[in-house]
C-alpha cells in the first residue's frame, strides 16, 4: 500500500539529507523574517509613572497601551487613569509609513489634528496642530532592545502654555 508520509525510494540518502537541511534552513529564515516583520511598537506597553515626568494637565496615574498592526496601519488602544482619577480610553489608528491619525474613541478637542511622521524603525514624530497652528511635537521612540519606549512632549498646550514632559513605558 502507498504510504503518503514516506518518501519511499524516491530519493537517495544524500538527497534526503539535502531536503531536510533545506527545510530546516527555510523554517529558520521564515521564523526570523516573521520576527523582523513585526513593527517595533507592536505589543502591550505599561506606563511607569515613577520614571515619567508629566507636564501640567497631562498627569497620568496608570496607562496600558496596546499597539497592533492592521495591514499598513497601526491600531492603538490606550486605557488608564488620569491624574484627576478619571478613566482614560482612547482608540486611534495611523499609517505606519506616516500620515494623519484617525480617532475612533476619546480623540482630542475639535480643531485639533495629529499627523505622524516615521523617522526610523523605532521612532515616530507627531505634530499636533490646534486650529491651524502648530502646538507641540510628540516623539515616540522604542529602545534598541525593544523593552521600553518613551513618549516625549514639547511645545504648548491648548491654552498656549509651554509644556515639556516624558512618559516611560515598559513592554509587557
Amino acid at each position: 500500500m502507498y504510504n503518503t508520509l514516506s518518501l519511499g525510494n524516491c530519493c537517495s540518502k544524500k538527497e534526503l539529507l539535502y531536503m531536510k537541511k533545506f527545510v530546516y534552513v527555510l523554517a529558520v529564515v521564515l521564523s526570523i523574517g516573521m520576527l523582523w516583520a513585526a513593527d517595533a511598537f507592536t505589543g502591550t506597553w505599561k506606563l511607569n509613572p515613577a520614571k515619567s515626568k508629566f507636564p501640567k494637565g497631562f498627569e497620568t496615574k496608570e496607562m496600558t497601551v496596546v499597539m497592533a498592526e492592521q495591514g499598513a496601519n497601526m491600531a492603538v488602544t490606550a486605557k488608564g487613569v488620569g491624574g484627576d482619577g478619571k478613566a482614560i480610553s482612547v482608540k486611534y489608528s495611523f499609517p505606519m509609513s506616516g500620515g494623519p491619525v484617525k480617532y475612533t474613541e476619546g480623540g482630542p478637542a475639535a480643531g485639533t489634528t495629529v499627523v505622524n511622521k516615521r523617522i526610523d524603525a523605532n521612532t515616530f514624530e507627531s505634530t499636533i496642530t490646534i486650529n491651524g497652528k502648530n502646538s507641540r511635537t510628540t516623539t515616540a521612540a522604542v529602545s534598541k532592545d525593544g523593552k521600553t519606549f518613551t513618549l516625549t512632549r514639547k511645545g504648548a498646550d491648548e491654552k498656549g502654555n509651554a509644556i515639556e514632559g516624558m512618559e516611560f513605558y515598559q513592554r509587557q
